[in-house]
């Protein structure tokens, strides 16, 4: 959740504890999780907010998170696989972290939309907006409510105007466009799912404002094609500073490393280069040291 790479909005913090709300069921069902013991042995504890859902939404909430936090993803052999790599300098102090898979496509196709040139809390605020302007609020027993994600068809009719009253900015007719697209038949997202990488992207890429970074997130977060590697500023910076000694590289061939390099891993190498970088920025990349030079007068 604080990885700064999820396929949604991070979910609202209560104490140790981040909770969120979904239709399981034709029924609206609010969870809370947090992380127990250590990294030896993890632990997600899970508490329903309505104790009254009923064994099989309990079940159903459980395979939900499982899917969501990508619980079978097996990190053991990805470690031992990349452990000799430079990039198992990562692993040190985040492991466990894993990628996300949404729950909602159509939302997390929004949400990498408008995560171009854009810090990740701006684009949560925007997300949020967008939940509380144009989604369907509903309320949880315990007096919280929740907005749920507006469908291609609310959106679709939305108004630019609207769009950016939620901090959209001029990302909103690309929103516009991808909702109509939807409602139209020409972008079909469960196809893309379905189809090869290469095949998924350049499709994307026929949404107007769709660039390969915004292409290839909505691809790893949205649909969980991992071979998809999107690469913002940090990746940018991060692959050629670890790999290269710092040489220049464009876009396209830091993509194109992380493929090749990594495969069907090439997602979860990216996020963990990603979280990495962040965190350590200010060691990786020092600010300019300004040189005084004296002279005689």
């Amino acid at each position: 959740m604080q990885s700064g790479q999820t396929s949604e909005p991070c979910w609202q913090r209560i104490g140790g504890a981040y909770w969120d709300a979904d239709v399981i069921e034709g029924k609206l069902v609010g969870y809370e999780v947090y992380p127990c013991s250590d990294a030896e042995k993890p632990s997600l504890n899970v508490r329903l907010i309505d104790k009254d859902v009923g064994e099989a939404t309990a079940k159903s909430v459980k395979t939900r998170l499982i899917e969501l936090f990508r619980l079978r993803d097996d990190l053991p052999s990805f470690y031992e696989r990349y452990r000799a790599e430079k990039i198992s300098q990562t692993f040190k102090g985040f492991s466990g972290l894993r990628l996300m898979k949404a729950s909602n496509p159509f939302e997390s196709l929004i949400c990498s939309i408008c995560s171009q040139h854009s810090s990740v809390e701006q684009w949560n605020r925007t997300i949020r907006c967008i939940r509380a302007f144009f989604g369907e609020r509903l309320r949880l027993p315990n007096g919280l409510s929740s907005h749920l994600f507006p469908s291609p068809e609310t959106l679709a009719a939305a108004s630019v105007r609207k769009l950016e009253h939620c901090q959209a900015g001029y990302r909103s007719k690309y929103i516009l466009k991808a909702s109509q697209m939807i409602i139209d038949g020409r972008l079909d997202l469960e196809q893309l799912r379905k189809s090869r990488y290469e095949n998924a992207k350049e499709k994307l890429m026929e949404i107007p404002g769709v660039g390969p970074k915004v292409a290839d997130c909505f691809l790893l977060y949205g649909l969980g094609q991992t071979r998809a590697a999107p690469v913002d500023i940090w990746i940018h910076r991060i692959v050629p500073k670890v790999y290269f000694g710092g040489t220049k590289m464009t876009k396209d061939e830091v993509g194109k490393f992380l493929r090749e390099r990594f495969g069907e891993w090439a997602g979860l190498a990216q996020l963990y280069l990603f979280h990495y970088g962040r965190i350590h920025s200010r060691t990786l990349f020092p600010p300019a040291t300004r040189l005084t030079i004296k002279t005689n007068v």
